[in-house]
Formats: structure tokens, sequence, C-alpha cells
């Protein structure tokens, strides 16, 4: 069971956030695997954007900005956003602008800046190479055509972040791919927290079930 600052972490705080969130899973993992990525995002705010306080790290952080809240994560009168969401979008989107933190939805280049972003704050940073794998209407399975490069990152125990086609919605969604075994598959779901169960062949060809609807991954980025 999360606490309500857990899931303020781990859950989107925003409709379009998803990407932000498998942004920030895909690095954490990576760098509990890998020592020499340090950066953080506490400091003084005033330095650049995203910036925090300890106790926003921790709390979220209070913002006036309600544009497509997930308001089932607040439980005070003050409203806040999870610091790190927030220093992701604020920093990789490519939407907007440099500094914006409403809603806004991450297309590839957004989440290869922000991976890069939580592992070094430069996303542009040549210190990592994050690569991105199909197409959203590829017709052939994602998992038939790059099985050697999938397998490789969870071999060594990392995240990919999995996009989804929802059928019924006809949109995109972020989810994080945390394992592969065999023909069994392991989907964190960054709409709602929901840990996924599911053949390969349901996550990657017919479909798989989730809070959103059925959905199939049809592309990723992966850290090489």
């Amino acid at each position: 069971m999360y606490r309500q600052t857990e899931r303020l972490k781990y859950i989107q705080n925003r409709r379009h956030w998803c990407w932000a969130v498998a942004c920030k899973m895909v690095g954490e993992q990576y760098k509990r695997l890998h020592t020499g990525y340090d950066f953080n995002i506490i400091g003084n705010s005033s330095d650049r954007y995203g910036n925090v306080t300890a106790y926003e790290y921790e709390n979220g952080v209070v913002t006036d900005n309600l544009d497509e809240i997930n308001w089932k994560l607040q439980w005070t009168y003050e409203i806040r956003v999870d610091a790190w969401q927030r220093a992701i979008v604020m920093n990789a989107n490519t939407a907007k602008y440099p500094g914006y933190d409403g809603d806004v939805g991450g297309d590839d280049e957004a989440k290869v800046r922000g991976i890069k972003y939580y592992l070094t704050g430069d996303i542009y940073s040549d210190r990592i190479k994050v690569e991105t794998l199909g197409l959203y209407d590829e017709p052939v399975s994602l998992l038939d055509r790059y099985r050697k490069q999938l397998m490789d990152s969870v071999s060594r125990h990392e995240y990919i972040i999995g996009n989804a086609m929802l059928h019924e919605k006809k949109e995109c969604h972020s989810f994080v791919i945390l394992y592969i075994e065999g023909e069994k598959v392991m989907l964190y779901n960054t709409s709602d927290g929901e840990i996924l169960y599911c053949r390969a062949k349901e996550a990657f060809d017919c479909g798989f079930k989730s809070g959103l609807g059925t959905g199939t991954i049809k592309w990723v980025q992966r850290i090489v």
C-alpha cells in the first residue's frame, strides 16, 4: 500500500505526465545499477528549472496551476506535484518551452531528453545513449523485431519505457517494462500504479488489459 507521498512520486500527477513518470523510473533504476550518476534536483530553486528544497523533494511542490491535475493524489488544501516529474517536464518537454510545468505530453525526443536529464542534469548529455525502437503503427510485433535489444536491457535488470497504443481510445500511453521472462511480461502503469502481468503476445501483439483499457506496446525507449 503506497503512502500518499509515494503515490505522488510514481503516478502521473497530471493527465499527460505519463512520460515524465516513465523517464523517472527508468533513470532511477539505471542509477541503482550504475555508479557515477549523482545529479539531483535539491538545491537553490533559482539556480535552474525544477530545483527544489529537500522538503519539496519528499513532499511535493505546491502549485497554483490546476491544469489536468490528478485529483486522486491530492489530500490537503495545498495542491502539490512530484518534484521529479515537474523537473523532467520543465527541462525536457518539447511541446512548450523550458520552465513550463503545466500539463504537456512527451514525444520521443522528450522521453530521450527526460532520461538524460534525470541521470545527468543535461538533456543533451553524451554520457549516456538512449534509443527509440519501433513505431506506433508498426504492423510487426515489437518483440519479434527487436527481441535481442529488449532482452539485452532486461538481462541487465534495466527498465524500459513501453509506449502503448490504447485500442479503444486511439491514444498513446507510456508504461514501464519492468521485466520480460520467457513469454511473461511485467508492466507498470504510470496512470494508477498498477503492476500488470501478461503474456508477451498480449503485451506486444494482440493487446493487454489495464485500467485504461486494452493496449499494445508498439515502441520503446531504452538506455543502450
